[in-house]
């Protein structure tokens, strides 16, 4: 059996912890997804790149004989094991948004927005640096969240490895972020269950 260590998941929790400070400047509405910066630049490429990092991992494990040195590769080859990817949501349940990172690979197949700007942003960042913007921040970063949830998923099929504890993203088989497990309470204080 592969083993998986958990630098993974804690680089994911690093990232969401950067862009979830981010939003302490810019709110997550929907009207702010076109604001770019420095830091968004910082943010996408650094997701993007352990975005690259997971779906190698991933390929490996799916197919160990097929290359997996590019987008179109990974994307053949998750699609391959995992053909309900694109309908699989992404929730920020704080501002009641729902992101869907890989619809583009749907029935139509078409390219990643947010993977899009990131090359632009990662080679040519002096004419494309407003597409470092907040919505392909968070579809990079609510990318790179499923695919680490396949990933552990795929080495650990059983429940005991389920990854939780976000701040801000939540994906299906995830507790919502900001509420108590139903069969938890504090220490004195008996909640009333519905």
């Amino acid at each position: 059996m592969n083993e998986l260590d958990e630098s993974y998941w804690h680089y994911f929790l690093m990232l969401e912890s950067d862009f979830n400070a981010t939003i302490r400047f810019v709110d997550l509405a929907e009207k702010n997804d076109s604001t770019f910066s420095i830091e968004l630049s910082r943010q996408i490429i650094c997701s993007c790149t352990e975005f690259e990092t997971v779906a190698k991992k991933l390929c490996g494990l799916i197919a160990p004989t097929k290359p997996a040195g590019n987008i179109s590769q990974y994307k053949e080859i998750i699609l391959s094991k995992y053909p309900d990817l694109p309908r699989v949501p992404v929730y920020i349940d704080r501002y009641k948004r729902i992101i869907f990172p890989f619809s583009a690979w749907g029935a139509n197949g078409e390219r990643l927005e947010w993977w899009d700007a990131y090359q632009h942003v990662k080679h040519h960042r002096h004419q494309n640096f407003e597409e470092a913007n907040v919505k392909n921040t968070l579809s990079a970063l609510s990318a790179l969240l499923i695919l680490e949830l396949y990933l552990y998923g795929t080495v650990y099929p059983t429940c005991d490895k389920r990854k939780i504890g976000t701040m801000l993203l939540r994906a299906p088989g995830m507790s919502e972020v900001l509420y108590c497990q139903p069969d938890e309470d504090l220490p004195g204080l008996l909640m009333k269950r519905p």
